[in-house]
């Protein structure tokens, strides 16, 4: 088989038949049986084979496979791979404590028929060395895939782009690791980003569900980040300040549908925020002077989030001006193009913000109406943004005293005048055309005649 055919054959999990379970039961089950078999194949010689996913395709070819001999079989293996992998165990995976809880025949047998039809589809990909050089990259693009499947888990790589440009003109040094945070990551939010990292990096972050870590775990290893630099939590469990005691150097938060009210990166107490703007104020702000408590003093911030936080009344005007002229750390504001998110309903915002900036000014980008948010556009964004430019129509780098007389509205039709481009307007050709609507009203009349004097009326 060659890469082609391997890269082909990742693909079509996409569109294999999962009767009985659900779509994230067969997305958590194809991730956990490809990382299976990637460790055994990676360590073939010193797996016993007994443990190699072959025998469980013998077993599946009986009819004995199912989900206890499974889940025995999974049991007795773990202990083996935790000896190749030192730190790493397959029954730490959610996916594998969520089996042990499946009482119902109807669902085990659900199960069983999917391990058997995917065991023995991954069983013929070879060679061994082909698949193991292509494996991690493949791994991940599958599911990258998975999450296009579910928009509210999918971030486009023209994004992820974006994010980049920002974060690599604001490392200063790379002498020591840095500190990332994601708040409420999900799986496909920012994987490309932070697994290209690499080794330079400690990851922090929480999400609601167990198995979104247990991916993102999975990704971060196969792409030879130490498990050591891995700090992943359940919302739950997240107390932000007490396992970053020295900050994060750099935020990725990626909520393009808002924040629910009282929800916080860290305690509002110890925000670098006010305590007045805390009540009755809109779960955006909040979050965001939350998440900024949570950075180093010369730490950077990039968020996404609905487009209405910048030009809301009352309390958000306040944190407005706290973020602009207190604290000077607000960069950038761009409105991003309405083709990026199908489902929302509403515009989206890209923010940039640096704890300590020189700078004493922000960027404005209006990017609503650009037709492809594609790599090359992004490259030029970046030099607009770095040479602090204004071009009419598309950004414009704005003082604080004018941000101060539009009140802190931070709404870009204040900063950024649409060009209206006038239209030539051809006479003749107007003038033929009227000829012609003349020609065809004469001929629908005549018509009309005559069925009057067919109809005797």
């Amino acid at each position: 088989m060659d890469r082609e055919q391997i890269h082909n054959e990742f693909l079509s999990i996409l569109s294999e038949s999962h009767p009985g379970l659900t779509f994230e039961e067969y997305r958590d089950s194809c991730v956990f049986l490809l990382f299976y078999q990637y460790l055994c194949l990676k360590h073939d010689d010193l797996l016993e084979d007994v443990y190699k996913p072959g025998e469980l395709v013998k077993m599946a070819i009986r009819g004995k496979l199912q989900v206890a001999s499974f889940l025995k079989f999974m049991e007795s293996a773990s202990s083996f791979l935790h000896m190749l992998n030192k730190e790493f165990q397959l029954t730490d995976f959610s996916f594998y404590k969520k089996l042990e809880k499946v009482h119902s025949l109807e669902k085990q047998k659900s199960y069983a028929r999917f391990f058997r039809k995917f065991l023995k589809k991954i069983n013929g990909w070879n060679p061994k060395e082909e698949l193991l050089s292509q494996y991690p990259n493949l791994f991940i693009l599958l599911v990258t895939e998975f999450a296009r499947l579910k928009k509210d888990t999918y971030i486009s790589e023209e994004l992820c782009e974006l994010y980049n440009i920002f974060f690599n003109n604001n490392v200063q040094s790379v002498s020591e690791k840095k500190k990332f945070l994601l708040p409420e990551f999900q799986y496909g939010i920012l994987a490309s980003y932070i697994i290209n990292a690499g080794e330079e990096a400690d990851i922090y972050g929480y999400a609601k569900e167990e198995e979104y870590i247990d991916i993102f775990t999975i990704l971060c290893y196969m792409k030879g980040i130490p498990l050591n630099d891995l700090h992943f939590f359940m919302k739950r469990d997240w107390k932000a300040r007490q396992e970053l005691p020295e900050g994060a150097d750099h935020i990725l938060i990626f909520m393009p549908e808002g924040v629910e009210a009282g929800e916080y990166v860290s305690p509002p107490r110890i925000s670098v925020g006010k305590e007045q703007f805390y009540s009755g104020t809109k779960g955006e702000f909040p979050f965001l002077l939350t998440a900024l408590s949570c950075l180093k003093k010369d730490g950077s911030l990039a968020a996404i989030f609905p487009g209405a936080m910048l030009y809301r009344e009352g309390r958000e005007a306040q944190i407005r001006k706290y973020l602009v002229d207190e604290l000077n750390c607000l960069d950038t504001v761009m409105l991003l193009p309405d083709t990026i998110f199908h489902s929302n309903g509403q515009a989206e915002v890209f923010l940039f913000l640096k704890l300590n900036r020189s700078e004493d000014d922000v960027m404005f980008f209006d990017c609503s109406e650009v037709e492809e948010f594609n790599r090359e556009q992004v490259k030029n964004l970046q030099t607009l943004w770095m040479e602090r430019k204004t071009i009419p129509g598309l950004c414009s780098c704005v003082s604080k005293a004018t941000i101060q007389e539009n009140d802190y509205n931070l709404n870009l039709p204040r900063y950024i005048t649409k060009i209206m481009q006038d239209t030539a307007i051809d006479v003749e050709q107007g003038k033929a055309r009227i000829q012609e609507i003349n020609k065809e009203l004469d001929e629908i009349e005549k018509r009309i005649q005559i069925y009057r004097h067919e109809l005797g009326l």
